[in-house]
C-alpha cells in the first residue's frame, strides 16, 4: 500500500506566503488575483519611422479611450480623466519617447526609459512621487492599446486586481468587474487611481514591489487594507478569523451627530473636516458632522494645461468648488509645485532635478505666479453665492518666519490692487500654513504670531523628522507614527498652538486612522481634516471613547518622570490599543 501511494503523483499546492505592504485604503477583502500588467511583443522587422508611426496611433487610442470614459462617466471622477488625457497629448513626453525610439530603441524600452529618467527627477517627495504613477499609468494604458488585448475577467468571482499602478481611465475599464480590492507597487496615497479607489471603498494594499514574483494569475488572497498585509493562497484558518463580508457604509447618525456635532462619550466636542481633491469629494458635505473642507488641494487644474491657467480659468473652477461647499467653509491650499516646473512643462527640467524647491521657495522666485492664483481666489469669493463667508488660504511647505511674511504680504498686495481697481474684497481673509518642516516647531512664538490658523501636514513631518523616504515601504515601516519623540513634537505644536488660540488641525495620514487618531485626540488636537471615507470611521471611534482617559494614558505615556509611566515596557501603539480594548473602543 505504501508503495502504491509514493507512485500516485498528488498536485503541488504552493504554500501559504504573507506579504507585508503599506494601507493606501482600510477594509478586509477576499477573492482571487487578476494580474494587470500589459506586455507588448515588438515585430523586430519594423522601421524606426513605423515603430513612432505605432507608438502615436496607439497614444490616440489610449486618448479615444479617456474621451469614452468621459462621455460615459460624465461628470463623475471627469477631472481626473481630463488629467490622464492630457498627460497622453503632452507633446514634452511624446517627444521623449519618439527621441528613445529614433535611438534604435524598440517602443517598450523607450517607454520604459523615459519612466526611469521620470522615476529620478521627481524623487523622494510625496506628491511629485504620485505624478510620477499617472504617468506610468498612462504608459500602461499605451501598453495595452499596442498589444491590442481586451481586459477580459469572470464577472462571476470577487477579483483583487494587482499591478503596478492604475490609473482612473484603467479603473473604468474594470468597473463591470466584481472588485473587491487592489494589490499595487505603487505607494502613493495621492496618485488619482488610490482617490477613486477610496471613494469607493475598495480596500488598498501599496508598497508590493515585483509583485509577480510572490503572486499568479487566480492565486486566492486574503487583503488586510487595515494593517497593509497580504495573505498569497491563505489557509482555511486564517480566512475564518477575518470577517470580510463586512462592507463600509454610513450607519444612521446618533442624535448628538444628526444635530451637528460629533461628541465622545465624555461630552466633548471633535470638528470634522474633509480633504478634497476633487469637486465628487464634496459630496459627503452634505452630511451634518462635517464642518467644511480643510484642505483643498488645488495642482489638478495646473495638470491639465501646458500653460499657467489664467486669471479668470481658476476663478471659475474656485467658484465652483465654494458654492458646491454652499455655507461650508473650504481651505485652499495654495500651490504646492516642486522646481521650475508647471505640470506640462516640468519634462524639460529633468536633467537637472531640484529637491527640496517647493511652494514658498519657488514662490520667493516667482511671485508674480501666485499672485494670479491669489487674486483668482479673492475674486470667487466675492462672487460666490455666499459672498460674506471668510476666505481661507493656507500655504504649504513653510519653514521659517521669514517666509510666512513674504506671502501673507503677496496676498495683501492682491487684496489691495483689488480695492485700488474698484473691485469689491472679501469681508474676511484668514491666512494659515502647513506645519510640515520641523524648522518651524523651533520658531512656534515667531510663526505663530503671522497665522490665524495652522494645519499639521503629518506625511511631510514624519518624513523629515525622521530623514526617511515615505515613499519606500520598507523604510516608511521601520519607524511609528505613534513613536514618543514624534508625539512629544506634535504635542509642543497643538500645546503652543492652543496657547496663542490659534486654530490647529491635522490633515495627513494619521488624522484618517481611528487608532492614531484616538492618539491625537490625547494630546489636544480637535480638528481633523480627514479623507471623505474615514468620516464614519472617525465618528464611530470618537463617540466610544472617553477622551479624558486617552488624555492620562498620553500624558503618561510622554512624561519626562520614569516613575510616572505604568507600562514601560510597552510601546504607545501597545498602550492605546490596550485602552481601546479595554473602553470597547469602536475602531472600525
Amino acid at each position: 500500500m505504501g508503495a502504491l501511494f509514493m507512485n500516485e503523483k498528488a498536485p503541488f499546492t504552493q504554500p501559504q506566503i504573507t506579504i507585508e505592504g503599506m494601507s493606501l485604503n482600510l477594509g478586509i477583502a477576499h477573492g482571487h488575483a487578476y494580474m494587470y500588467d500589459p506586455e507588448y511583443t515588438e515585430d523586430t522587422q519594423l522601421s524606426t519611422k513605423q515603430k513612432e508611426e505605432r507608438f502615436l496611433h496607439a497614444v490616440d487610442q489610449a486618448v479615444e479611450l479617456c474621451g469614452e470614459n468621459l462621455n460615459i462617466f460624465q461628470e463623475q471622477n471627469r477631472e481626473l480623466i481630463l488629467v490622464q488625457k492630457a498627460l497622453l497629448q503632452d507633446p514634452a513626453w511624446q517627444q521623449r519617447v519618439i527621441d528613445e525610439i529614433q535611438s534604435k530603441q524598440n517602443i517598450a524600452y523607450a517607454l520604459d526609459k523615459v519612466l526611469e529618467d521620470l522615476d529620478l527627477a521627481f524623487g523622494g517627495d510625496s506628491f511629485w512621487h504620485a505624478r510620477f504613477q499617472e504617468v506610468r499609468g498612462i504608459t500602461q494604458l499605451v501598453r495595452q492599446c499596442l498589444a491590442k488585448k481586451e481586459i477580459e475577467i469572470d464577472k462571476t468571482k470577487p477579483i483583487v486586481l494587482c499591478a503596478k499602478t492604475i490609473s482612473p481611465v484603467e479603473m473604468m475599464q474594470f468597473d463591470q468587474a466584481n472588485l473587491v480590492a487592489m494589490v499595487v507597487e505603487d505607494n502613493s496615497f495621492l496618485s488619482h487611481g488610490m482617490i477613486i479607489a477610496r471613494s469607493r471603498g475598495i480596500p488598498v494594499v501599496g508598497g508590493v514591489i515585483e509583485l509577480k514574483k510572490f503572486i499568479n494569475n487566480n492565486d486566492e488572497l486574503l487583503v488586510d487594507g487595515d494593517l497593509g498585509r497580504i495573505y498569497v493562497r491563505p489557509l482555511s484558518a486564517i480566512v475564518a478569523n477575518y470577517d470580510t463580508s463586512k462592507k463600509p457604509q454610513f450607519s444612521k447618525p446618533s442624535d448628538a451627530v444628526a444635530k451637528g456635532a460629533v461628541i465622545s462619550r465624555d461630552g466633548t466636542p471633535v470638528h470634522i473636516l474633509i480633504n478634497a481633491n476633487i469637486n465628487e469629494d464634496l459630496e459627503c458635505l452634505e452630511r451634518s458632522t462635517i464642518k467644511g473642507v480643510g484642505l483643498y488641494r488645488t495642482e489638478i487644474p495646473f495638470m491639465m494645461s501646458e500653460r499657467w491657467p489664467d486669471v479668470q480659468t481658476q476663478t471659475r473652477l474656485y467658484l465652483q468648488v465654494m458654492n458646491k461647499a454652499k455655507d461650508k467653509f473650504v481651505v485652499f491650499r495654495a500651490l504646492d509645485v516642486g522646481g521650475d516646473k508647471t505640470f506640462q512643462s516640468l519634462h524639460k527640467s529633468f536633467k537637472e532635478p531640484s529637491k527640496g524647491w517647493r511652494h514658498s521657495r519657488f514662490t520667493l522666485q516667482r511671485p508674480s505666479l501666485i499672485r494670479l492664483q491669489l487674486r483668482a481666489m479673492i475674486r470667487a469669493r466675492v462672487t460666490c453665492d455666499y459672498p460674506d463667508l471668510p476666505l481661507h488660504i493656507m500655504f504649504p511647505m513653510i519653514s521659517e518666519a521669514q517666509e510666512m511674511r513674504f506671502v501673507r504680504e503677496l496676498l495683501q498686495k492682491e487684496l489691495d490692487r483689488e480695492k485700488n481697481l474698484g473691485h469689491a474684497a472679501p469681508t474676511t481673509v484668514r491666512v494659515g500654513a502647513m506645519v510640515e518642516v520641523p524648522s518651524v516647531v523651533f520658531q512656534l512664538t515667531q510663526f505663530l504670531d503671522l497665522v490665524d490658523f495652522i494645519s499639521i501636514g503629518s506625511n511631510d513631518l514624519f518624513q523629515f523628522f525622521f530623514a526617511i523616504d515615505r515613499s519606500d515601504a520598507v523604510m516608511s515601516r521601520r519607524y511609528d507614527f505613534l513613536s514618543r519623540a514624534f508625539m512629544q513634537m506634535l504635542k509642543t505644536i497643538i500645546d503652543q498652538a492652543n496657547a496663542k488660540g490659534v486654530s490647529v488641525s491635522l490633515c495627513g495620514e494619521m488624522a484618517s486612522r481611528p487608532l492614531e487618531a484616538m492618539a491625537l485626540l490625547g494630546i489636544g488636537l480637535r480638528y481633523f481634516s480627514i479623507n471623505p471615507n474615514s468620516v464614519e470611521t472617525i465618528e464611530n471611534m470618537v463617540q466610544s471613547l472617553d477622551i479624558w482617559s486617552i488624555q492620562d494614558c498620553m500624558n503618561d505615556c510622554l512624561s519626562d518622570n520614569p516613575f510616572a509611566y505604568k507600562a514601560a515596557h510597552l510601546s504607545i501603539r501597545e498602550r492605546v490599543m490596550e485602552l481601546a480594548q479595554i473602553q470597547q473602543t469602536q475602531l472600525s
